[in-house]
């Protein structure tokens, strides 16, 4: 990937949604996208902007919702219409605002000649799988909104080999898939977190119980510190509440011995919805933690639990449970060997090394 914006005459694009949601600045699924951005824009990528118009479609009726699906797709065919033959678009996945119309705007450009990729964030046809009580109207929603672009399109970024079989269950074609392995995570300066094999073990992210109903049943014999939005359980004599902060501002403030990587209900297990799709899905938080200089305990059975143990940055466990004696049995020398393997991770994350090389295999994938 150059610097130039062009490749023999081509240009190099990436679509950014210009839009705005309130609270939304304090979880990390808006940094994942102005990361990418920012990693394209180093590389070479100029932004076609989308002004997407912010409506509450929850109290729209059924022809008001229609007609909103028409006014998004005439927004991004506008905006796709000045591509020509061989230039290059990476979409982030999904859209900002949903749409069933997506995949037709996309496949006009593609008959133009441009190449469009998706760069994957999040799949909810990947979750409503799991599910098994979607209802067969969510289930045409998500055809069309999701699953029709995963195959319309000239290639596909996903988080991982898990994810990558999934689709490939699903009808995706596996030769255009390319796996991304993390996500990176910019973090201005050089500072990192406070790290000790002594210190609490930290959970950040969204705390709500719907998701995270384990955080409000943690194990007695481990000390936790907890960063976020949505908490609201009452403090107890290992666990402390520390607010939540900007995701920029957490590298800096976090204080921990290793970072949690766990979803659901249960500290036996990553269980329900949000704990399974962990066996597919590159949580964000682990991108956080490693970028912080703080190595992670992740679910054993989880996606990314290949990925740390390989880069030594990091353990697994089946249960929270285990936390306690994992941690009491690590000799000084063990832990500094996680902390110097989070440290090579961190450095290629903050500089986003794993967009940059995916972004560029999923195009020379999609010329060949």
């Amino acid at each position: 990937m150059s610097g130039s914006g062009t490749k023999g005459g081509i240009m190099k694009y990436y679509t950014k949604e210009i839009w705005n949601e309130e609270g939304y600045q304090r979880t990390a699924g808006i940094k994942a996208r102005d990361d990418v951005d920012a990693i394209l824009e180093k590389n070479g990528f100029r932004a076609l902007e989308i002004c997407v118009p912010s409506e509450d479609r929850s109290s729209q009726n059924p022809l008001q919702k229609v007609l909103y699906h028409v006014k998004l797709s005439r927004i991004w065919e506008s905006c796709l219409s000045s591509l020509g033959k061989g230039d290059e678009v990476i979409i982030q996945f999904p859209i900002v605002n949903h749409s069933v119309l997506l995949a037709g705007s996309v496949s006009k450009a593609r008959k133009r000649g441009a190449k469009i990729f998706l760069l994957v964030h999040d799949l909810e046809i990947l979750r409503a799988a799991m599910r098994g009580t979607t209802s067969a109207r969510e289930r045409v929603r998500l055809r069309l909104e999701e699953e029709s672009l995963l195959k319309n399109c000239d290639g596909v970024i996903v988080h991982n080999r898990s994810m990558k079989k999934k689709l490939a269950s699903m009808g995706i074609p596996a030769s255009k898939m390319t796996v991304l392995g993390i996500f990176d995570y910019l973090a201005p300066g050089t500072g990192y977190a406070r790290t000790g094999r002594e210190l609490p073990v930290v959970i950040a992210g969204a705390l709500v119980r719907h998701k995270a109903g384990y955080a409000y049943d943690l194990p007695g014999n481990t000390d936790f510190n907890l960063y976020g939005v949505g908490y609201d359980g009452e403090e107890k004599e290992n666990v402390r509440y520390l607010g939540s902060f900007p995701p920029a501002e957490l590298p800096q403030v976090m204080e921990g011995s290793f970072g949690l990587v766990w979803d659901g209900e249960s500290t036996k297990t990553c269980s329900g919805t949000y704990g399974e799709y962990l066996r597919i899905n590159n949580p964000h938080k682990v991108s956080l933690y490693l970028a912080s200089g703080m190595p992670v305990i992740i679910w054993r059975e989880a996606a990314l639990a290949e990925f740390i143990t390989k880069n030594s940055c990091g353990i697994t466990v089946a249960s929270l449970d285990e936390i306690h004696d994992r941690i009491n049995a690590m000799t000084p020398e063990e832990y500094e060997t996680l902390r110097l393997g989070t440290e090579k991770i961190a450095e290629r994350l903050r500089k986003g090394m794993y967009t940059k090389r995916a972004v560029g295999r999923a195009i020379s994938n999609g010329e060949s």
